[in-house]
């Protein structure tokens, strides 16, 4: 009888430990569903930033949008009056094109992340994928993601932008050498030679340039450059003035 007992009780204990253990289970599993649940409602009820283009100056391929500063958006206007002119005066819009590009540059507030790099738009074509890479690697690497409009991170938008003054002179484009793989013979696009006394790479002179000194400041200082010089030069083959070098200093290229 006494064995009997304890087997009962035995069986009742090992059943009271299931259930305990299936309660735990079912509860951990509920409380995991809840939260599992959240998140991904979180992560898909989550909405992309919309940025519009308010404005673009056909065949400039120049933009403004619903992202870019006040400031931005007045040196835009002017831009796109200097290009409206009949005749367009070629200092001017070297000018515009400085000020725009240190604008776009230096205004990382209003960029959705490191790869929407600034100043892009304003940069020569055939160097602005060196450009980009060299910003995204420097000023722009500790960017944090905005494409949900969720980032917390502080920072810089300018605020002002003075032209210092503004000088034309002469300038030398520098490119690498193009090296046929079968023959090893060395060439250059049109336009450009080898020349010894640069490293044999190919160069180019041109007899007129703009070079642009600046000096802006920002809604909220945070050790940002606050002055550079800018060289602005017309595009090969199209109309454009577009900025081939910039340094973060006043007479850089003096």
């Amino acid at each position: 009888m006494g064995k009997k007992l304890r087997k009962i009780k035995t069986k009742k204990k090992s059943k009271l430990k299931v259930i305990i253990i299936v309660l735990i289970i079912l509860v951990l599993a509920g409380v995991g569903g809840y939260f599992g649940y959240n998140y991904y409602k979180s992560l898909h009820s989550k909405k992309k930033v919309d940025v519009k283009v308010l404005d673009s100056i056909q065949n400039y391929n120049y933009s403004v949008s619903d992202r870019d500063s006040e400031l931005f958006k007045s040196e835009y206007e002017k831009l796109k009056k200097i290009l409206n002119e009949k005749e367009i005066d070629e200092k001017n819009y070297a000018e515009q094109v400085a000020r725009l590009f240190v604008i776009d540059l230096y205004s990382l507030n209003s960029k959705i992340n490191k790869y929407d790099v600034g100043g892009r738009e304003y940069f020569y074509n055939t160097k602005v994928d060196m450009y980009d890479l060299k910003v995204m690697d420097t000023l722009y690497s500790n960017m944090e993601d905005d494409t949900y409009g969720d980032r917390k991170q502080e920072l810089p938008t300018v605020k002002s932008i003075t032209t210092k003054d503004i000088n034309e002179d002469k300038y030398t484009f520098i490119e690498d050498v193009t090296v046929n793989e079968s023959t090893n013979a060395r060439s250059c696009r049109e336009g450009f030679t080898i020349s010894k006394n640069v490293n044999n790479k190919c160069v180019k002179d041109v007899d007129k340039v703009y070079v642009i000194n600046l000096e802006w400041n920002y809604e909220k200082d945070m050790g940002y450059d606050d002055e550079g010089s800018v060289v602005v030069a017309k595009e090969e083959g199209n109309s454009r003035w577009s900025v081939v070098e910039y340094q973060p200093k006043l007479d850089a290229f003096k």
